[in-house]
């Protein structure tokens, strides 16, 4: 993605700290846009970049961030996985939807001209009956429909980026936190003769590569035709698979079995509209997440 001068844009990426931000920013870093990070992460470091340590709930800091910026790349969230989301949703509802809406109290007022926002297909189990209050998911949700509300009142383009589950090199992987695929591998990596699996393993579902996710995230940010994207990659696994694949990527010989006392959860297959077809199969990015684990001893 080259760019020439006169392109140049000031860029501000909130949560550049976290997974899909340190992708996203390592990809910008190629080209000659002016990058500016938002962190809480007093440690995080990037070379070439200017980076902006504060709190998004606070409006000052805000209005500072947004000064001279053209586009904005909002991936700021709270988020760790199910478990905690069901047992405080309001502090994931809250945790996600108060730092947006003061986040765009701000951008009201500043020269953004493009904000692109990282949603996730999970908002489509908000509605569905099976008593599991997620505040992550509700957040998500309701951060969705205040963005609708901003882009009828402003000038300003919003870009929502609604993605299926996300995996990669650089993902979290510890057990207390991790999501699907990262908490699979990091379990079949610390099993010596058996594995089990929670409920029959035939529920179905899909994810994105990291990478394919970046691109799609830059192409909707310039993309004149539409404001709302699902990504992801179509081919659809069940658990079952994606267990039996890491196993063998791992060369071990493991015992699966069933634990039938936790039920199976709820499956709702997406159709997507990717921005750009995504690239990297199941297998391929599995290879690639795994070869990461292994070579930083995570």
């Amino acid at each position: 993605m080259n760019m020439s001068k006169s392109s140049s844009k000031n860029i501000l990426i909130t949560g550049a700290h976290g997974f899909i931000g340190q992708a996203l920013v390592k990809s910008l870093l190629t080209t000659n846009h002016q990058l500016f990070l938002v962190s809480r992460n007093k440690s995080y470091s990037c070379p070439g970049a200017k980076i902006f340590f504060g709190d998004l709930n606070q409006p000052k800091f805000c209005q500072k961030v947004l000064q001279g910026i053209d586009i904005v790349y909002y991936l700021a969230g709270y988020k760790k996985n199910i478990a905690f989301h069901a047992k405080q949703p309001f502090d994931f509802l809250s945790g996600n939807a108060k730092p947006l809406l003061n986040f765009l109290e701000a951008v009201q007022n500043s020269q953004v001209k493009t904000l692109v926002y990282l949603s996730s297909t999970i908002v489509d189990y908000v509605n569905v009956g099976d008593n599991v209050l997620d505040g992550y998911a509700l957040g998500k949700y309701a951060n969705e429909l205040a963005l609708q509300l901003f882009a009828k009142q402003s000038k300003i383009s919003v870009k929502i980026v609604r993605s299926a589950a996300v995996y990669g090199p650089g993902d979290d992987f510890k057990a207390q936190t991790a999501n699907f695929i990262p908490a699979i591998i990091d379990r079949i990596a610390k099993s010596n003769k058996d594995f089990t699996i929670w409920g029959s393993g035939k529920r179905r579902i899909q994810f994105i590569f990291v990478d394919d996710l970046v691109k799609n995230l830059l192409s909707a940010s310039s993309n004149k035709k539409k404001n709302f994207f699902v990504v992801g990659n179509p081919e659809a696994v069940t658990v079952n698979e994606v267990v039996g694949k890491v196993i063998k990527l791992f060369g071990k010989k493991l015992v699966i079995d069933h634990d039938l006392s936790r039920p199976d959860k709820i499956t709702k297959l997406v159709s997507f509209s990717n921005v750009v077809k995504p690239k990297i199969n199941l297998d391929k990015g599995l290879k690639r997440t795994i070869n990461y684990y292994q070579k930083n001893n995570v």
